[in-house]
């Protein structure tokens, strides 16, 4: 009686192996996807906080600019300009944004300036997530 394994059932374990996996690797990028709107979603909501926060602590108009390559805060206090802080964009992720266009600004109450309410809506492969800026500030994942 031998013992093992022949090179037949070890092709075919291997054809099986891959076949599986390659059910399987569309479905991993959808999540891939999804995860990846989710963490950027989440960064421009940080973004939009922070505009706001530092409007209210510092009694001031923040400006946050927002494009596919970088995000951009700052505070506009006595005719002066200061840079808060500036980090990549969505685009330096693979994920397109929309909606950014003109820069968004927040009152030193903490309430948008000049705008009603403002959609931004982020896409990856088909899928996307909008996160919703109120005029008075609130801001909806």
């Amino acid at each position: 009686m031998t013992r093992g394994v022949t090179l037949l059932e070890l092709l075919l374990v291997l054809v099986l192996i891959g076949i599986l996996a390659g059910l399987g690797l569309p479905h991993l990028g959808a999540v891939a996807s999804a995860a990846a709107l989710r963490h950027e979603a989440t960064e421009l909501v940080v973004a939009l906080d922070a505009a706001r926060l530092d409007a209210i602590r510092f009694g001031a108009v923040t400006r946050l600019t927002l494009s596919d390559s970088s995000y951009r805060l700052e505070l506009l206090m006595d005719g002066d300009t200061t840079l808060r802080w500036q980090h990549a964009g969505a685009g330096t992720r693979g994920v397109q944004l929309s909606g950014g266009g003109a820069p968004i600004h927040f009152g030193a109450a903490g309430l948008a300036v000049g705008v009603s309410n403002r959609t931004l809506t982020l896409t990856r492969l088909g899928a996307s997530r909008r996160v919703v800026i109120s005029r008075l500030g609130r801001i909806t994942p």
